[in-house]
């Protein structure tokens, strides 16, 4: 029942829209392999802005992946917001994969303060085939 409220509470912070600008290959294991992708692109919600950052990942050979991504949201009105992702991603055929993750915030705006307090959580989905993210972050005030 705790659950239940708890998600309940959960809202909509942002939509975000995405593509790869560049991917390199940093290395290979037995573990996976190691890739790294910049993106940019544009997040809408309780502020809109441009992004760009850049995507960690392991790529592994049960077609799972691991992922970190530092992101930099800038706002029309010139807001800083850094945002950080970490989480995995399911490879669910050559032209789509889903992904879910952790997400925090950091920021100087006064009006956006209350982001830094926030650990969100990130849903998306992939097409590497084309390099385009489509996600949601989720999160509690």
């Amino acid at each position: 029942m705790e659950t239940q409220q708890a998600e309940a509470k959960e809202e909509l912070l942002l939509e975000l829209k995405g593509r790869n600008t560049t991917r390199t290959i940093k290395d290979f294991s037995p573990e996976g392999i190691r890739l790294e992708n910049n993106l940019e692109g544009e997040s809408k919600g309780v502020y809109n802005a441009s992004f760009y950052g850049t995507i960690t990942l392991l790529s592994k050979p049960d077609r799972t992946i691991d992922y970190e991504v530092r992101q930099i949201d800038t706002t029309s009105d010139g807001d800083t917001i850094l945002v950080y992702y970490k989480g995995k991603s399911i490879i669910d055929s050559t032209t789509h994969n889903h992904f879910v993750g952790q997400t925090t915030f950091q920021t100087q705006s006064k009006k956006l303060a209350w982001l830094n307090a926030i650990k969100g959580r990130v849903e998306g989905e992939y097409n590497p085939v084309i390099g385009q993210n489509t996600f949601r972050i989720y999160g509690k005030r």
